[in-house]
């Protein structure tokens, strides 16, 4: 029997490997896997420039069997999620998780992720989460016939049960939506966005790059305030601001990201960006560490834009969302990046994510003409 050896990431060589464990084991052969950037995962990971390790603590780790890298996973302690929700105490979560079709494998794994959970004197372990709800979350179990879009994850299928076979457990799954610019909203729901429209005091922008630190302060407001009730939810914080505002800006098209004002004062908004994993396939990962690629980014994005959006964030004000006046809000927004995306020759979206269990916001989904084309699966167990 082959030896399995687990080992900490402790510096940056550790970590270089650590963070092309993917290529390892072979995803890059799979044509539906998208090699993400690995400068945004540096940044995470760093604790001098990681707004995660702003308001939590995380160690990772590379398994290696006959001296090859075969697996990594990383453990954290979120002490923002913690103070959110006290109902769910003492949870540590993993994250980048990835590894062969081998159960040892995984198990050696998530037995180092466990006792470090242990050690922070924590009960429960979830994941996959990298580092919160706020970036990738969960395993893809339904999907897997279509590349992963900027954010998502992508995965083999037998990853499902090599975790349930480690021990964990169904959590929540997580929906993601297929949205065709060819399919409309339903006929009630045109007529009510139609209805909230038309109102003199409902105003419709587009988010203004100029001026995106202030748009991403109206996002912060009413994501922290739509969403704190969802499972998961931790609050953006003015770190994560700052993310939005200077690092997103580069991939934002204005004429799908939007505020819903109401008496001039924002009351929804809604936050997609273009697929930019449709023009960084062949970046083997890299974007900052190899000008050409940077080169390349600039020129696609000017003229060879994606075809396909993904709808990251929706959300209205409670004071809103409750009134009967203007509770078609969302659909308004809905209707207008479906005209405006259009316009400006996206094909297609994907809104991700939404609780399996959201009933109320799923439905509305559906009424708007999407449905759901993948599903991703958050696990726990026991400590």
């Amino acid at each position: 029997m082959s030896a399995i050896e687990v080992r900490p990431v402790t510096n940056k060589k550790d970590l270089e490997v650590f963070l092309r464990v993917p290529w390892s084991i072979g995803l890059d052969k799979e044509k539906n896997w998208v090699p993400p950037l690995l400068d945004d995962y540096r940044k995470q990971l760093d604790p001098k420039k990681s707004v995660f390790l702003a308001h939590g603590e995380a160690a990772t780790w590379t398994a290696f069997k006959d001296g090859k890298p075969v697996g990594r996973i990383s453990a954290q302690v979120d002490f923002d999620f913690d103070k959110t929700w006290p109902q769910d105490p003492k949870t540590a979560f993993f994250g980048f998780y990835d590894c062969i079709d081998d159960v040892e494998v995984s198990k050696a794994l998530f037995k180092v992720a466990e006792d470090w959970g242990r050690a922070k004197g924590r009960v429960r372990m979830r994941g996959p989460l990298t580092m919160d709800s706020k970036g990738e979350m969960g395993v893809l179990i339904e999907g897997f016939d279509t590349p992963s879009m900027i954010g998502t994850t992508w995965n083999r299928p037998f990853m499902d049960q090599l975790i349930l076979n480690s021990g964990y457990e169904k959590a929540k799954d997580l929906l993601g939506w297929k949205y065709d610019r060819n399919i409309p909203m339903d006929e009630f729901t045109q007529k009510i966005a139609k209805k909230t429209r038309e109102l003199p005091n409902v105003k419709i922008r587009t988010m203004e790059l100029a001026h995106m630190k202030r748009e991403a302060g109206i996002i912060q407001d009413i994501y922290n305030e739509a969403w704190k009730e969802n499972w998961q939810f931790t609050p953006f914080t003015d770190q994560e601001l700052e993310v939005i505002a200077n690092e997103y800006k580069m991939f934002i098209d204005e004429q799908i990201a939007y505020v819903a004002e109401v008496d001039g004062k924002p009351a929804a908004m809604l936050f997609a960006i273009p697929d930019i994993n449709e023009l960084i396939r062949d970046f083997n990962g890299e974007l900052m560490k190899n000008p050409i690629n940077l080169v390349k980014m600039l020129w696609r994005l000017k003229f060879n834009r994606p075809k396909n959006i993904r709808l990251i964030m929706l959300g209205v004000k409670n004071e809103y969302r409750a009134s009967r006046k203007y509770g078609a809000l969302v659909a308004c927004l809905y209707e207008e990046i479906s005209i405006r995306g259009k316009k400006a020759g996206y094909d297609a979206g994907e809104l991700s994510w939404t609780l399996e269990d959201n009933h109320g916001i799923n439905r509305g989904i559906e009424r708007m003409g999407a449905a759901v084309y993948k599903k991703w699966r958050v696990y726990e167990r026991s400590l």
